[in-house]
C-alpha cells in the first residue's frame, strides 16, 4: 500500500525540479489582447548575430538547440509588434513555426554563418588499431601515429527550405546543399538557425608529400561562398537586391 505514495511523491518532487525551467522557458506566455488571429515579431539572439521572423505564438521566449561543434541554444523573444493573418495564413504558420526565418531579412546573420565556416584538411592515421583522422599534419607525431596517406578536406554547405501548397496542405521542402546560400535564395526564401552541413573530399598522398598539402590542392572540387562581397544577389542571374 506504501508504493503509491512513494510514486506520487517522487512525482512531486520532479515537478519541483522541472517547475524552474518550464517557467522561465517557452511555457511563459504574454497577456496578450489582440481579439484577431495573428503572429508575433520574435528576435533570437546568438554569436552569429541576430534573426527576426513571425510566429504563431504567444510564448514569451522560444529557445531553439542547435549543433555547430557544440550543442548552442538560440533564444527568441517576443516582441509587441504584429501582423493579421487569416485562417489560410494560420496553416502556413504552422509549418513555420519550426522557427525558419526568411533569408532576405535576415542576410547579415546568414553570411555571418557561411564566414564562420572554413575548409580545413585532416589527416588520417592509424594509432594501434584505430583509424582516425587529425586536423593538421605533425611531423612530431609520426613515431606515435602512422599516417596512411588519406587526405580529405573538412568543407561546409548550406541548405534553405521552401513552403510549398501541396495536396490541400503546406509542406516544408528542404533545397540541395550548396556551396553558396545566394544560389537558393530566391527559390528556398526560409532557413533554420544552422543552415550547414559537411562534406569530404579525399586524396591519396605519398607520407614524404605530407606536410606540404594545400587545401587549393582540392581546388575545383569545392567551390566556397563569395565572402569577399557582402551584397545579397542571385549568384545565377546576378540581381543585386542591396545590403542589409
Amino acid at each position: 500500500m506504501e508504493k503509491p505514495k512513494l510514486r506520487k511523491t517522487f512525482r512531486k518532487i520532479l515537478a519541483l525540479l522541472v517547475c524552474p525551467f518550464i517557467l522561465t522557458g517557452c511555457s511563459e506566455q504574454a497577456d496578450c489582447k489582440i481579439p484577431e488571429k495573428h503572429v508575433h515579431k520574435y528576435i533570437g539572439t546568438c554569436d552569429k548575430g541576430t534573426v527576426t521572423t513571425y510566429v504563431n505564438s504567444e510564448d514569451i521566449m522560444i529557445p531553439t538547440s542547435y549543433q555547430d561543434g557544440s550543442y548552442k541554444t538560440m533564444r527568441y523573444e517576443r516582441q509587441e509588434e504584429s501582423l493579421p493573418i487569416t485562417d489560410e495564413d494560420e496553416k502556413f504558420y504552422i509549418i513555420k513555426n519550426n522557427m525558419l526565418f526568411k533569408g532576405e531579412d535576415n542576410w547579415d546573420y546568414l553570411y555571418n554563418v557561411m564566414a564562420s565556416k572554413h575548409d580545413r584538411i585532416e589527416y588520417r592515421y592509424r594509432y594501434e588499431d584505430i583509424l582516425e583522422y587529425a586536423y593538421r599534419w605533425i611531423p612530431s607525431n609520426q613515431e606515435r601515429k602512422d599516417y596512411t596517406g588519406d587526405v580529405r578536406v573538412y568543407h561546409y554547405r548550406f541548405c534553405g527550405h521552401r513552403i510549398v501548397y501541396k495536396d490541400g496542405k503546406w509542406v516544408d521542402e528542404r533545397s540541395p546543399f550548396v556551396d553558396d546560400i545566394r544560389e537558393i535564395i530566391d527559390e528556398y526564401p526560409y532557413f533554420r538557425v544552422y543552415p550547414a552541413t559537411i562534406r569530404h573530399s579525399h586524396r591519396e598522398y605519398d607520407k614524404e608529400d605530407l606536410d606540404n598539402v594545400k587545401i587549393s590542392d582540392f581546388d575545383g572540387i569545392f567551390i566556397g561562398p563569395d565572402l569577399e562581397n557582402h551584397e545579397l544577389y542571385s549568384k545565377e542571374i546576378g540581381d543585386y537586391y542591396g545590403k542589409h
